[in-house]
């Protein structure tokens, strides 16, 4: 079941084009990572997401509901923690909890098992005014799960926690996505921790999403790869012959290297047009397939 979908949606603040047409979706207990750099439209993208602002043009649907249309049912489905969490400072960790507690009607007992999810028990009767931020953002984390919402959207929801936090957090959102089925968009400059924890991921850069792709065993699955390559003399000649091969996007020398993006798979085709040409070859190797990687490429432009 798709849970969250956007069908051609654009945002103008101003007279600026901040989001220019993107389609997405998000499936039942998938945990979907949304990357790109500062400015490239991510918060906007999620705070139309949360109803906060409407889109020009498109249409944002979570759980069948138009977003805009039917705001109330749409977001009933919705636990959010976007930008720094939403609390009373005066009130206790614990009382914050309940008041969103009486309005979805979930029971302290509820309320009980998600202080003690996300590390909080030994804290959560001190007020919210002492707490750190990463407390803040453990405390945002269970006001966002309280009632099992179908969609957990978060904004850099790391921020301010430690490793143990942090190991903490990614534990608790797979398990709300793998057992209760929740669908989880989640937004962050940490690469690692996204690579880590989604299944697929969008990369959006100028408010274009320039791809969407699969990550298995911590490994994105992508149409190219990076290479690097270390010949023993004429590195221009090999650098004219690769950059006329079709399985080659691009070829750069930096230093005593060739770096090469290229399509998966072909590495065995370009190192047989190599040894045709006389080319000896030093050493090839592939380069990281992380998201590190596949972020320069897509959003950067390609390998430095």
């Amino acid at each position: 079941m798709k849970v969250l979908e956007i069908r051609g949606v654009k945002k103008k603040l101003g007279k600026k084009e901040i989001i220019k047409g993107i389609d997405l979706s998000v499936s039942e207990g998938e945990i979907f990572g949304f990357l790109g750099p500062n400015g490239a439209g991510k918060t906007t993208t999620i705070r139309m997401l949360v109803g906060l602002i409407a889109p020009n043009e498109g249409d944002i649907s979570i759980c069948g509901y138009n977003v805009e249309k039917e705001k109330e049912k749409a977001l009933k489905n919705v636990g959010a923690v976007v930008e720094n969490p939403e609390l009373y400072n005066y009130l206790s960790g614990r009382e914050n909890l309940m008041q969103i507690a009486r309005i979805r009607g979930v029971s302290k007992e509820e309320i009980q098992n998600l202080i003690e999810i996300v590390g909080l028990k030994d804290r959560i009767n001190d007020k919210v005014k002492k707490y750190s931020l990463g407390m803040k953002q453990r405390l945002g984390l269970a006001a966002a799960l309280i009632g099992d919402p179908k969609l957990l959207i978060l904004d850099e929801p790391t921020n301010g926690l430690d490793p143990s936090g942090i190991m903490d957090f990614r534990e608790v959102v797979k398990k709300s996505a793998k057992e209760k089925g929740m669908a989880v968009f989640i937004s962050s400059h940490i690469l690692s921790e996204v690579q880590t924890l989604c299944d697929r991921v969008a990369f959006i850069d100028k408010g274009v999403i320039k791809s969407v792709e699969e990550i298995h065993d911590n490994v994105v699955k992508t149409e190219l790869e990076s290479l690097t390559l270390m010949v023993s003399k004429d590195k221009n000649k090999a650098l004219e012959m690769l950059r006329s091969l079709e399985w080659i996007q691009k070829a750069v020398i930096n230093e005593e290297e060739i770096h090469l993006i290229v399509k998966t798979g072909s590495t065995n085709n370009i190192l047989r047009h190599l040894i045709e040409k006389d080319i000896e070859v030093e050493e090839i190797f592939k380069n990281r397939k992380g998201l590190e990687q596949r972020y320069m490429e897509l959003v950067e432009g390609g390998v430095r």
